[in-house]
C-alpha cells in the first residue's frame, strides 16, 4: 500500500479581473512587488521565461534576519488566464515539488484562485509552505487592490 500523497490546497478569492492576477503571476516586474511572505520580505530577483520548459527564478530576502531564500524550476504547463503549472525547488531544499495555479473569473472584477502545492516528502514541509503561501497570496491581494 502506497503512502497518501502530502500536498496543500488553497482557495483565494481576489478582488481583481482574472488578466491582472495572470500577469501577477508571470510579469517578474510584478512579481518583484508582492511574491514573499509577510511585509519584512522583499523580491530583489524576480526571472521568467514563460514556455513551456523555461525556467523562472525568485529571490526573495529577509531583511530582518539577512537571509536570502531562492526558489526556481521550470514551467510544465501554462494556459493564458486560466492555469499555470511549474515545479519548485529551493536552492538548499530536498524536495522538487509541484504548484497548479488555477484562476478562474467570478465576474470582470474577481478571480477565485486555487492552488495545489504537491509532492511533499514531509508533512512539514507543506505546513511551512501554507504558511508562506498564505502570506504571499496576502500580498497579491493587497498589491492588486
Amino acid at each position: 500500500m502506497s503512502e497518501p500523497e502530502i500536498k496543500l490546497v488553497i482557495n483565494k478569492e481576489i478582488n481583481a479581473p482574472v488578466e491582472a492576477v495572470y500577469t501577477a503571476w508571470t510579469d517578474p516586474e510584478t512579481m518583484k512587488k508582492w511574491f514573499a511572505p509577510g511585509d519584512n520580505m522583499t523580491v530583489p530577483e524576480a526571472n521568467v521565461d514563460l514556455r513551456v520548459g523555461g525556467a523562472y527564478l525568485i529571490h526573495m530576502h529577509d531583511a530582518d534576519a539577512g537571509s536570502d531564500h531562492i526558489v526556481s524550476g521550470e514551467y510544465e504547463e501554462i494556459v493564458p488566464n486560466e492555469k499555470l503549472v511549474f515545479n519548485w525547488m529551493w536552492k538548499d531544499g530536498i524536495d522538487r515539488t509541484q504548484v497548479t495555479v488555477e484562476m478562474r473569473a467570478q465576474g470582470s472584477t474577481s478571480t477565485l484562485l486555487t492552488l495545489t502545492h504537491r509532492g511533499f516528502s514531509q508533512q512539514e514541509f507543506a505546513d511551512k509552505h501554507n504558511e508562506g503561501w498564505g502570506g504571499c497570496l496576502a500580498n497579491l491581494s493587497s498589491h492588486l487592490a
